[in-house]
């Protein structure tokens, strides 16, 4: 009888902590119509890589989560009315990647070609010297880096280099510089 009583007890415990875990998701209208506009523009925050909003949005989702008592891990789109829409998310962001990495692989292919059209004419009718095109190169690969990384501060200094080199030899500044980085430059 005892072991009985102690088995239903801890069933009601466990059944207990799962209805008020989802007693807490049921979020008022406003408050879910909130979530949803905080959800969504933490999505496109994500998508533009705007680290500062994105975390801006991720506290406000929070506190709505303290409010109703929701874990901390459970995910956004779990809480979001339109979050899931009947859809793969891992799917889309799978074929936006294959779309990005196949655009990548065009727009390599274009850049090689026109880098060896223009790499001739550079040789023929432009002469940098050594130390110039082995330092416009280090410039030209950190501003790389940096557009990756969204630094624009680095982004802005190091066109300031590359266009002190350009000035020096009368290079026009319509001019790309991948045109006049030195080979393998121009890759990614």
């Amino acid at each position: 009888m005892k072991r009985a009583f102690v088995l239903s007890a801890l069933i009601l415990v466990l059944l207990a902590a799962v209805f008020a875990q989802q007693g807490g998701r049921q979020l008022s209208a406003d408050d879910q119509s909130r979530f949803d506009s905080y959800f969504q523009r933490w999505q496109n925050y994500q998508r533009t890589n705007n680290q500062g909003d994105s975390r801006s949005m991720e506290k406000r989702m929070h506190s709505i989560y303290q409010q109703y008592g929701i874990r901390a891990d459970t995910h956004y789109r779990d809480v979001a009315s339109n979050g899931n829409r009947g859809r793969n998310l891992d799917r889309d962001w799978g074929r936006e990647r294959d779309r990005d990495r196949e655009w990548e692989q065009n727009r390599r292919a274009d850049w090689d070609r026109y880098r060896d059209r223009d790499r001739s004419y550079w040789q023929q009718n432009q002469h940098v010297s050594g130390e110039d095109q082995s330092r416009f190169d280090s410039y030209f690969q950190r501003w790389l880096a940096c557009r990756r990384t969204n630094n624009r501060d680095e982004v802005t200094s190091m066109e300031r280099r590359m266009f002190d080199i350009y000035d020096h030899y009368a290079i026009p500044h319509n001019v790309r510089f991948e045109r006049v980085a030195s080979q393998g430059g121009g890759r990614y």
